[in-house]
């Protein structure tokens, strides 16, 4: 019994000196905001909002006017956008309130945040374009800066939104790792999912990484072709060793 109360003294002793670290919450607007979060939105009335299911099935859900929700991923093209809200997809209508979370505390997530252009419409960078931090200038007024010199004209400077881009971790792997495509693989043009398959990868193909990893997708080259390179999901990559 003596013995065991030791041990519980001990442990308490532990606990108090050493106490579990826990983050502090990142609050904005009155909420807590979460890493990937874009902004927050409420609907003026009670609406249905969708979701597609795999086998091409929908799947409703009404949502009650004045309740919060959070938003992640966003796509605007052809003049709409879309704002991800879960497994829910919501085009912005007159009944959608967004609000978004500014890009600094967006960034804040991040270690080493990469930023890419989502922007379809966006006629000042190609979709799928991304920036280092050092290249952007965040403004009060929720827009970005991105400036360049253009020769003996001096400087330029391109003006995106804030929610023209989604913020990811830059991660760097090794230049000329191996892999071996697991499965048949879509090869993208850009680190983004919903953009346009440039290649079927198939099953068993054996490629490099070319250094960069973004937004779970890997830059990576075809063995025996030094022209072509793509972005392969990482989870279909299956490291192999030297020729």
């Amino acid at each position: 019994m003596k013995k065991l109360f030791i041990m519980l003294l001990t442990a308490f002793v532990f606990a108090v000196v050493n106490p579990t670290k826990s983050e502090a919450k990142v609050m904005y607007d009155g909420a807590e905001v979460v890493k990937g979060q874009t902004g927050k939105m409420t609907f003026k009335k009670d609406i249905k909002v969708y979701k597609k299911n795999p086998n091409g099935s929908f799947d409703s859900l009404v949502v009650k006017r004045n309740n919060f929700f959070k938003t992640y991923d966003i796509e605007k093209y052809d003049g709409k956008t879309f704002y991800q809200m879960g497994q829910y997809r919501v085009q912005a209508t007159d009944l959608v309130v967004f609000k978004e979370v500014p890009i600094e505390i967006r960034s804040s997530f991040y270690n080493d945040p990469i930023y890419i252009n989502i922007n379809r419409d966006n006629g000042m960078g190609s979709y799928g374009y991304y920036f280092l931090r050092y290249q952007l200038t965040f403004l009060d007024n929720g827009y970005v800066d991105h400036c360049f010199s253009d020769g003996d004209e001096g400087t330029d400077c391109d003006r995106y939104l804030g929610t023209d881009f989604k913020i990811t971790e830059r991660i760097e792997r090794e230049y000329g790792m191996r892999y071996e495509i697991s499965k048949n693989a879509e090869g993208k043009g850009v680190p983004l999912k919903e953009s346009k398959t440039e290649k079927i990868m198939e099953k068993g193909s054996i490629v490099f990484a070319k250094g960069l990893e973004i937004n779970g997708y890997l830059n990576v080259g075809i063995e025996g072709n030094d022209q072509e390179y793509f972005w392969v999901p990482v989870n279909l990559l299956k490291p192999v060793g030297d020729k």
